[in-house]
């Protein structure tokens, strides 16, 4: 992206007659420090970087003069793809750019003349995420005063763009590859969204086959999967081969919904619901910029989120996009900015709340006292390098495992250690494409975890894959405050909650593997019929129940392994505990058994509460309206949080919040001191929300562990009703 952006900044600066034109620098992580340094001593007028450069090369400005002269000069700060910002990269995010204002001042600048620029055309409260960035506020008593400009009108062409929304399909992948093979015969160019790595591959095997069916020719010339991890050379090559025209489609994950300017493309096909609207429109966005474009969202049958968005399209385009939110005040996350600024440039005893808001004099003070920080001369100093202490975009580490050929010891690519637990263990089948557009299959032969290196073999191709069993955890360590004992009045007697804050380990863990063999042949896809998904070569209709035979992706398991100590990312986090008594559970199965007889016409629904048991829906619902109210109520985000439920037994279950970083972001904590209070909003979000039994606004939601399945809107309202009244 940087690079991509340097690109067009030097375009745009070649129109300025060279006099008075200003010198670009752009910095990535390759970029030795000779040559930033180089670079710098140009007097640059402006620098193009990543946030996590930035955040790094603050901690050299001490000793690094054109470094210093740059932000004694700095007037503007500019920010792309403003809604990213979101959740632990957002608070990170507003804490570097405190600590870059500290650093503007320290050095002969001022930081009340800098001028922030936020871009964004897909956030849902643009205002609310500039002010809480730039840390500017609104006069109360002055708003004639108010330095916010929200530009929301563009005067810029808008190509015409189409949007078609498929039925949803329980065959995704043949019915993706039809699709792209019908839009690459009209001699349109384009683009296929994914939501994981895998899927992009098993899909391009799919167009392979299809394509050979079809007798379409050089469909691997024509075709690149793109995702993180590639190297940066197979990364130019295929963003080169699209703007050259050798390359006519991609299969990508997220990583390229923005970010990398592209060729112009004809047509964007989302195979499956990317998580959020924000996500599914900066996908489509990159079908039509300056012609007319077509998009195509193909929903995943098994998906509700799928299901639902299939159901009311026009929320695609019309619904408001999803507001950004985040806590830059977390103690421990502010904790270690200031121990980043006290290292960069020290900080003013008595300018500690001015940068860095009023809960930082606090944190100073048990710095102190840990003799983390020291105070000389009026400032706070430190020492070390705590800037590697900030995982910058949140998420459980910054581990990295590099995959290598055992053949000839070149690095095929590199991924985060949670991939690689699930992508490269020992016997996992791992494909990737080299720069001919082949696919090339490998067997990994060890993961060594100390050493960050997993050893792959190459091997022939194969109808052959392995899929990691996976899990996750949870292991209460210590109550971090005294328990709470709720008293919920039920409709005829008092029940009890019982709440926990505690200090506890959640872990991810792979246990072993599964083999399957996938096959691509004419099969019943008639979900009553006993050929489902049965193998039916050469027929072209069912002998049982009729209908027509398609083609299809059928897998059958061949083996599975158990690993000896499964491969675990763990870390330490705040847990908020919920759970009920016998009273509650009972008091749910009577709401269960009457709500039965109401949507005994429903079958869908009585299956629902025939096949759950009454506890887990009302825990597990419960415990998803929580977190629908979360960013309406907390100052936080759903990236920084998730929920699981443990079943004790069939009739008791006890629901689990749990932040999602090492050492926590507040999240646990604010749903502890503040859940009566999410009751009643998520209560009331549920109520006005037009949809019968549940929807993406207020109970179904993206990143569940249980894949959405045991909800149901009104079981979760009778809890939610029973602490809202407390």
């Amino acid at each position: 992206m940087t690079s991509d952006q340097g690109e067009k900044l030097t375009a745009l600066l070649e129109g300025i007659p060279q006099t008075i034109r200003p010198q670009l620098a752009m910095l990535t992580g390759d970029t030795r420090k000779e040559e930033r340094e180089r670079l710098l001593e140009r007097s640059p007028g402006i620098i193009g970087a990543t946030p996590e450069l930035i955040h790094y090369a603050l901690r050299g400005t001490y000793w690094s003069q054109p470094w210093q002269q740059f932000l004694a000069n700095l007037r503007y700060v500019l920010l792309d793809e403003a809604h990213a910002y979101n959740g632990a990269y957002g608070a990170n995010m507003a804490n570097l750019l405190r600590r870059l204002k500290l650093a503007v001042d320290r050095y002969g600048g001022n930081s009340r003349r800098l001028q922030f620029i936020f871009l964004s055309a897909t956030v849902g409260n643009p205002s609310q995420l500039a002010r809480s960035l730039s840390g500017r506020r609104r006069k109360r008593n002055f708003p004639q005063s108010d330095r916010l400009v929200w530009i929301h009108r563009s005067g810029a062409g808008m190509p015409e763009r189409e949007l078609i929304v498929v039925k949803p399909t329980n065959n995704p992948n043949p019915d993706a590859a039809k699709i792209l093979l019908f839009l690459l015969r009209q001699g349109l160019r384009g683009i296929c969204f994914c939501n994981g790595r895998a899927t992009i591959k098993n899909l391009l095997a799919t167009l392979r086959t299809e394509a050979a069916s079809q007798k379409y020719p050089n469909i691997e010339g024509q075709t690149a999967i793109f995702y993180g991890g590639l190297t940066g050379e197979r990364r130019s090559e295929i963003i080169s081969g699209l703007q050259e025209g050798r390359m006519r489609c991609l299969l990508s994950t997220s990583a390229l919904e923005a970010g990398i300017d592209l060729a112009e493309l004809d047509f964007a096909l989302i195979r499956g619901w990317p998580g959020s609207l924000q996500g599914f429109r900066q996908r489509i966005g990159r079908a039509g910029r300056k012609q007319k474009g077509l998009a195509i969202f193909l929903p995943l049958e098994r998906s509700p989120l799928d299901r639902y968005y299939a159901q009311h399209p026009e929320l695609l385009l019309s619904a408001p996009a999803e507001r950004v939110s985040f806590n830059a005040r977390y103690p421990v996350d502010l904790g270690k900015h200031l121990m980043c600024a006290a290292v960069e440039s020290g900080i003013e005893n008595d300018r500690l709340k001015r940068y860095f808001g009023k809960t930082a004099p606090h944190i100073a003070s048990a710095l102190l006292e840990q003799g983390a920080l020291r105070k000389t001369r009026g400032r706070l100093w430190a020492k070390g390098f705590p800037h590697r202490d900030v995982n910058f975009r949140g998420g459980l580490g910054g581990s990295t495992v590099r995959l290598t050929n055992e053949q000839t010891g070149e690095a095929i690519e590199e991924m985060s250690l949670e991939i690689a637990y699930r992508e490269a263990f020992p016997g996992a089948i791992y494909r990737t494409q080299d720069s001919n557009g082949k696919m090339v299959t490998y067997r990994s032969l060890s993961l060594d975890v100390e050493a960050r290196q997993a050893t792959l073999q190459p091997i022939p191709e194969t109808s052959t894959y392995t899929v990691a069993e996976s899990r996750t955890d949870t292991r209460i360590l210590q109550d971090l405050v005294a328990p709470k004992q709720l008293k919920l009045n039920l409709s005829e007697e008092e029940g009890n909650a019982f709440l926990r804050l505690s200090w506890g380990e959640v872990s991810h863990s792979i246990s072993g593997y599964q083999v399957l063999v996938k096959e691509y042949e004419q099969t019943c896809l008639n979900r009553k019929c006993v050929n489902y998904r049965e193998a039916l070569p050469g027929r072209k209709f069912c002998p049982v129940c009729g209908r027509r035979s398609r083609r299809a992706e059928l897998t059958k398991v061949v083996d599975e392994v158990e690993f000896e100590q499964p491969y675990a990312i763990r870390f330490t986090t705040p847990i908020a505990q919920i759970s009920f008594d016998k009273v509650v559970n009972e008091y749910l199965q009577k709401c269960a058994s009457r709500l039965l007889k109401e949507v005994e016409s429903d079958s869908a629904i009585a299956g629902v509460l025939r096949d759950y048991p009454a506890s887990l829906l009302g825990v597990h619902s419960f415990g998803h309206q929580i977190l629908a109210a979360f960013p309406l109520v907390v100052l936080g985000s759903l990236n920084d949080v998730n929920y699981i439920v443990e079943a004790r037994n069939s009739k008791d279950c006890v629901g689990y919040f749990y932040d999602l970083s090492e050492s926590g972001n507040g999240s646990a904590e604010a749903i502890f001191r503040h859940l009566s209070k999410l009751a009643r909003a998520g209560a009331a979000l549920a109520r006005n929300c037009d949809c019968q039994y549940g929807c993406p606004k207020c109970l179904i939601l993206s990143g569940c562990p249980d894949g959405n399945q045991a909800l149901l809107k009104q079981m979760g309202l009778f809890l939610c009703d029973s602490i809202a009244s407390m």
